[in-house]
């Protein structure tokens, strides 16, 4: 309270007078010092910069050199913490977004898992399906060579039966000249009688 008492009594006292050489640095300390009480640290950071640009040999330098340094590191600290607030804020999105994703693809699979079954099933009975289909075919095979083979041997059957039927013919024809000769003999006998 002392301290800023004097720097203002100081201020009103050589207001206009800042050309003063030792009132100069006092002033431009002070406006430096109420800057960073007031929390315009930049602007501080900047008056401190100009003192020590001015008055880099005053007594208070090392007191203002750290003074600056302090209030340099705190800008950068408060500006890493919000570069790292604002990373915070986007990792907790990002993670909101995953964790919203995790939930669809708990989900999908669930439902992929669900197709999967019935897909597996549909497996299972198409697979049991052909193999009745082989089996039906393989017993139509046996069948259809039992049927060529009962074919075959109809065939051989039919042509036994023809041969026999034209042998048949031929003797039926050999006993039709044989009565057509006995019929002209008989009527030979007849006229001769």
């Amino acid at each position: 309270m002392r301290r800023r008492l004097t720097a203002l009594l100081l201020l009103a006292a050589t207001a206009g007078c800042a050309s003063l050489p030792v009132l100069g640095p006092a002033l431009l300390l002070a406006r430096a010092d109420r800057q960073a009480r007031e929390g315009a640290w930049q602007e501080a950071v900047a008056s401190y910069d100009q003192y020590l640009a001015r008055y880099p040999d005053d007594s208070a330098a090392p007191r203002v050199l750290e003074s600056r340094d302090t209030l340099a590191a705190m800008l950068t600290a408060r500006t890493e913490l919000t570069r790292r607030r604002e990373e915070v804020s986007r990792l907790r999105d990002e993670l909101a977004a995953l964790g919203d994703e995790g939930t669809w693809l708990r989900r999908s699979g669930t439902r992929l898992r669900a197709e999967a079954t019935v897909l597996r099933d549909e497996v299972i009975r198409l697979r049991d399906e052909l193999t009745r289909l082989r089996d039906e075919r393989l017993r139509l095979r046996e069948e259809l060579t039992r049927r060529e083979g009962d074919l075959a041997r109809t065939r051989q059957e039919l042509a036994a039966q023809q041969t026999e039927a034209e042998r048949l013919r031929a003797d039926i024809e050999r006993l039709r000249t044989d009565i057509e000769r006995l019929k002209q003999i008989d009527m030979q006998l007849e006229r001769k009688r």
